[in-house]
């Protein structure tokens, strides 16, 4: 009654009985992911301005929108008067067109809020530390700026004092992303997004 059972194959001693079935090898053990590199405090710092960049052109867009409402009248006499409908070409009514006039409105605002979202998103991205967010950013950025310098000289601005402010609005909206902009290329900003070892500063 001492025998082993299952008794023991005579080729396989017994301290191989262990050993996986079908002499498969053991998986390699899963590695276990590096933590985060903690960003540079110029980089958190340029993610608040940018975030400040969204709000602002958040406010100077939906402000565009109002000025445009209360302008309705002119711009929907403006269409009135195009050759297309004083022809005959085109049978739309006053209230068509008023309507239409809306449906444009609304299409802008979305379309705003939609690309603000994006980039929030970019910034978001940029924050942890991806190279091509922060490239993206930089190009949105110095178009803004480009899109400003006709401001600082009054360029296509009636003198009013709502086009004054939302100017104001643009030209602060400039001057933050150009902060946002040398933190994000600073050299520890580098460093960050090019996965390269800290200074030993």
């Amino acid at each position: 009654m001492t025998q082993q059972w299952p008794p023991t194959p005579p080729h396989q001693a017994p301290h191989q009985q262990s050993s996986p079935p079908h002499n498969f090898p053991y998986p390699p053990p899963v590695p276990q992911p590096k933590p985060e590199r903690p960003a540079p405090v110029d980089v958190g710092t340029a993610a608040q301005l940018l975030w400040a960049v969204a709000v602002l052109g958040l406010i100077q867009a939906l402000g565009a929108m109002v000025l445009v409402v209360g302008e309705k009248s002119t711009f929907v006499d403006e269409l009135m008067k195009n050759p297309s409908f004083t022809s005959g070409e085109v049978d739309m009514t006053r209230d068509s067109v008023e309507k239409l006039f809306y449906v444009g409105i609304g299409f802008t605002v979305v379309l705003i809020v939609i690309l603000t979202g994006l980039f929030v998103l970019f910034v978001h991205f940029m924050r942890k530390g991806r190279n091509w967010a922060r490239m993206l950013i930089t190009i949105a950025c110095v178009m803004m700026v480009v899109w400003t310098i006709p401001v600082l000289f009054g360029i296509g601005s009636d003198g009013s004092g709502s086009a004054l402010a939302l100017g104001g609005v643009q030209i602060l909206q400039a001057v933050v992303a150009v902060g946002a902009v040398v933190l994000m290329h600073r050299k520890d900003s580098n460093s960050y997004f090019l996965r390269l070892p800290p200074s030993a500063e």
